[in-house]
């Protein structure tokens, strides 16, 4: 893990605010052949709006993500709507198809009893240790609580409570009759991410997004410490996270230091958080000292700690900005503004709430020219999300509070790879046997090789594969991610008969797509980089 961190104007500027970006940097991931297992709890809602369409796209999702885990991962599921079923009690995934029967087995009931459900989940894989078990539930809702718990302060403690045991909880909400302000503030205490599902077509997608980060955690429980020393005043934290003052013993109403719960981070990963601050100019300090702690999931949960010190320059006083820095506050700044324009519209405020986005597309339109690609993009979402409001869509809200969540850490911006100028050619690796849990840490390498030298747009020939077990399926996923993240792709060719039907059943084919030639993926490829030219 890497911990940097700068100002965007010299100490010494004669403005009279400054902003800090502290950024966290996660290896690509060792080549391991083993990842730490992952204990996961599903709790579905099963209430009568859940009935048809809904209902038989989250079964298949789910089935979707059993296929995807490995023999060594645990799972449990309860359905949740007057009552608590549950489907399938805690196992080791040693008998895939047992556990996707059961699930097909659910069958809608009437209430929502939503904390019922979330609780006996949480209660399950708080009471079966498994060593070096990563820990977390996904938590699946179309509506509000009308049984059980209602009181959204409850639930959220129930979150927190829970991921200070070591339980994380994702939260999807489903279609258009659910609270989205609650469900975000429920995964952000939980330590999980937030998601919104509009149709039932989109489940898919979501479970292999979900699955994609919590099959590659690097670190977990991050917590990043900011000491503010006599000369540097805390302002406002920009970034939207969890975060506790610690005041400062010899003066009042000071902050001496800023304490950030991160929560967890998966590996090839960048995190950015952004506070504003104040020079004073009554002492100068030599710096600011920042620390992060973590448990990182890579060696057994292995305690770490990273310390820097960020020189302060008072001798400087111009008033230049570091392009970086100010790009990263514009991001930050937009994913709070349309979490506070989702809730605006919430509460039938709907001209404040266009007023808001107007005010964040001009500002995103002033900065664009230091990072057009990114800021461009940032500020076409955020147009999109105004003309939601303007068409009178019921999920407005809804998108403007998931769309803050996918903001929360920078989510617009590069990723660095040690100067690494990425190019458009093409390189196609070819598998030479059958791919299992022992092959995949040697081909996660070479494709790590190639990609330093520049690769984003592979071809993965399975010609000589005619087997590929469920590490091998998550190395793809990994692997997409790598190049997607850089706007590269991967394309799989050449499946055997046995391997299409691994794709099948375990509905990759839906989110990596599949060649019938090497031929016919190159010229995928390259139709795909010559229409991102145009």
């Amino acid at each position: 893990m890497i911990l940097s961190a700068k100002l965007m104007r010299p100490a010494g500027s004669s403005a009279k605010t400054n902003t800090l970006l502290v950024r966290l940097n996660s290896p690509t991931g060792p080549a391991s052949a083993q990842r730490q297992p992952l204990v996961l709890g599903l709790a579905l809602d099963r209430s009568w709006s859940m009935k048809g369409s809904k209902m038989d796209s989250v079964i298949q999702a789910s089935s979707s993500l059993v296929n995807w885990l490995t023999r060594r991962d645990f799972l449990t599921a309860v359905a949740y709507a007057e009552d608590v079923q549950v489907i399938q009690p805690l196992v080791p995934l040693a008998e895939k198809n047992s556990v996707i029967h059961r699930l097909n087995s659910i069958q809608v009931g009437t209430s929502t009893n939503l904390s019922g459900g979330w609780l006996h989940v949480l209660r399950t894989l708080e009471l079966h240790p498994i060593a070096d078990g990563y820990k977390r539930v996904i938590l699946l809702t179309d509506g509000n609580p009308t049984l059980g718990i209602k009181d959204p302060v409850q639930l959220i403690q129930i979150a927190a409570d829970a991921y200070k045991k070591g339980i994380s909880t994702t939260v999807i909400g489903f279609g258009n009759d659910f609270n989205e302000i609650l469900l975000k503030e429920i995964a952000e205490s939980g330590g999980g991410n937030f998601y919104y599902v509009e149709t039932p077509e989109e489940t898919g997608d979501i479970f292999f997004k979900e699955f994609g980060d919590i099959g590659t955690l690097y670190a977990q429980s991050i917590e990043l410490k900011v000491d503010f020393p006599k000369g540097i005043d805390y302002l406002d934290l920009v970034s939207e996270v969890s975060s506790y003052q610690e005041p400062d013993p010899e003066e009042t109403g000071r902050t001496k230091t800023l304490v950030l719960e991160v929560g967890d981070m998966r590996a090839d990963d960048v995190k950015s958080l952004v506070v504003q601050l104040r020079p004073t100019k009554k002492d100068t300090p030599p710096n600011i000292n920042i620390s992060a702690s973590y448990y990182e999931l890579t060696d057994g949960a292995k305690l770490e700690q990273k310390t820097i010190d960020i020189p302060l320059d008072w001798n400087d006083d111009s008033a230049k900005e570091d392009a970086d820095v100010v790009v990263e506050a514009t991001i930050a700044k937009t994913g709070k503004g349309l979490r506070k324009a989702g809730t605006l519209l919430k509460e039938g405020y709907t001209d404040e709430s266009i007023a808001l986005l107007n005010d964040l597309i001009k500002e995103i339109n002033e900065k664009e020219e230091l990072a057009p690609e990114v800021l461009q993009t940032l500020g076409f979402r955020v147009s999109s999300l105004k003309n939601r409001i303007l068409e009178n869509s019921p999920t407005a809200a809804k998108h403007l509070v998931a769309s803050a969540s996918e903001l929360q850490y920078g989510a617009m911006e590069n990723f660095p790879d040690d100067g690494v100028e990425y190019h458009d050619q093409i390189y196609a690796y070819r598998t030479n046997e059958d791919i299992d849990l022992y092959r995949c840490p040697e081909i996660k390498t070479a494709i790590q090789e190639k990609m330093k030298e520049g690769y984003r747009y592979i071809v993965f020939n399975l010609a000589k594969s005619s087997y590929i077990d469920s590490s091998a399926i998550g190395m793809l996923i990994q692997v997409a991610g790598w190049l997607r993240k850089r706007g590269g792709e991967l394309i799989v060719s050449n499946l055997r008969s046995s391997v299409k039907k691994v794709f099948s059943i375990t509905r990759l084919e839906s989110h990596i797509r599949a060649s019938e030639t090497e031929e016919e993926a190159q010229s995928l490829l390259k139709a795909w980089i010559e229409s991102k030219a145009v």
